[in-house]
C-alpha cells in the first residue's frame, strides 16, 4: 500500500470482516465482476496473506482530492471502480501422477509475483481441445470440486479448508475473486480481508462465499443459467509435533508403534497381516488427537504445519496385503 489513505479504506473493509469473525461466522458479499465485463465469469479465488493493492492511485487522488482533503467519506463502492486487475500467464508445469508415478505435462495460469493460494477452475484451450481444468495449491485440504451441466445451464461449486496453526501468528486472509474473460485470460481483483485473533482456541473456523449467478434467455425463450460457488473455511488447530502409529489385533492387543516427526509419514504404511485396525495419535501444542483407520480405508492423513503457520494434510496409502 502507497499511501495512509489507501491504509484507511483497506483497513475499514476489514474492520467489518473483523468483527463480523470475532462471532465466528462471515458470509462476504456475492462476487461481482468489474464494471464493464458482464461475460466474464467468476472462476475461483486467490488467497493471500498480504492486501493485494490494485488501485489506480492516481487517478483515485485526482478524482478525490478535494474530498479527501475536507474529511469526507467514500464509499467502497465508488473506491471499486478505480481497481485494476492483475492477469495470470498460462504456463506448462511438470506434474506427478498420484497413482502411477509417472510425469505430465499440465497447464496452468499463474499469478507471476504474487504469493497466494489458488483456488481455481478456468477452462484452458490448448492442442487437446476445450476443457476445465482446476488448480488447488497446496494450503487447501478436504477440496471437493464438482461440476453440472445440463440443458438448463452449468454451475460449478469449489470448497476447500485451510488448517492454521493456532498461535503461529497468522491471524488474516485476503479472499480475492478470480475471473476468466470470453477470449480466455485470466485475471484477479482485489478482495476482502478477514481477520481472527491468532491465539483463538484451536477447533474455531470461519467460512467465507463467493458466489456469481448469472441468467439468460436464448432465442428460443427457455431459461439458462449458470454460476460459480467458492466457499473456504478457516479452521484453527493445535500444531502438531509428533505422530505415532499404532496397529491393533482384532482383540484390541497392541501389535506395533513407529513415531514420525511431523511432515515425514511415509508415502505408503505397510501394515502388519494381523493388524484390524490402526490409529494415527498425533500430540500437539494443544494435547493428543487419535484417528481410527480400518481395513476399509484406503488412506490414512495426519498433519504437518509450515513456516507460515498453515498446516498441510498429509495423506498415504495404508499397506493392507491380507484381508481379515
Amino acid at each position: 500500500m502507497k499511501t495512509n489513505k489507501i491504509i484507511i479504506i483497506g483497513c475499514c473493509m476489514l474492520l467489518t470482516a473483523f468483527l463480523l469473525g470475532a462471532a465466528g461466522v462471515i458470509q462476504l458479499a456475492d462476487a461481482a465482476a468489474p464494471e464493464g465485463t458482464d461475460a466474464d465469469r467468476l472462476i475461483g479465488v486467490l488467497i493471500t496473506n498480504e492486501y493485494l493493492d490494485l488501485l489506480d492511485e492516481e487517478q483515485f487522488l485526482n478524482d478525490h482530492m478535494g474530498l479527501l482533503v475536507e474529511g469526507g467519506q467514500i464509499s467502497e463502492a465508488e473506491t471499486a471502480q478505480y481497481q485494476g486487475r492483475l492477469y495470470a500467464d498460462l504456463t506448462e508445469t511438470l506434474h506427478t501422477d498420484e497413482e502411477t508415478g509417472e510425469f505430465f505435462v499440465g497447464k496452468e495460469y499463474v499469478f507471476d509475483g504474487v504469493d497466494g493460494i489458488r483456488l481455481i477452475s478456468p477452462q484452458i484451450t490448448d492442442e487437446a481441445g476445450s476443457y476445465i481444468g482446476t488448480t488447488v495449491d497446496e494450503g487447501i485440504s478436504d477440496a471437493s470440486v464438482s461440476f453440472l451441466s445440463t440443458d438448463q445451464g452449468e454451475h460449478i461449486s469449489l470448497k476447500g479448508t485451510i488448517y492454521v496453526a493456532s498461535g503461529s501468528g497468522l491471524d488474516r486472509f485476503y479472499f480475492n475473486p478470480v475471473y476468466q474473460e470470453p477470449d480466455g485470460r485470466v485475471y484477479v481483483v482485489s478482495g476482502h480481508g478477514v481477520f481472527w485473533d491468532s491465539n483463538e482456541i484451536p477447533g474455531a473456523s470461519w467460512s467465507t462465499k463467493l458466489s456469481e449467478n448469472r441468467e439468460m434467455t436464448p432465442d428460443d425463450g427457455t431459461g439458462v443459467s449458470s454460476g460459480t460457488e467458492v466457499e473456504v473455511t478457516v479452521q484453527l488447530m493445535g500444531n502438531p509435533e509428533s505422530t505415532a502409529l499404532l496397529q491393533f489385533s482384532g482383540g484390541h492387543a497392541l501389535l506395533a508403534e513407529t513415531d514420525y516427526l511431523p511432515g515425514t509419514l511415509q508415502e505408503r504404511l505397510d501394515i502388519l497381516p494381523d493388524t484390524a485396525y490402526i490409529l494415527l495419535e498425533t500430540t500437539s501444542t494443544e494435547g493428543v488427537s487419535r484417528t481410527l483407520f480400518q481395513r476399509e480405508d484406503a488412506y490414512a492423513y495426519t498433519f504437518y504445519c509450515r513456516d507460515d503457520g498453515i498446516c498441510i494434510k498429509q495423506s498415504c496409502q495404508i499397506g493392507w496385503d491380507d484381508p481379515q
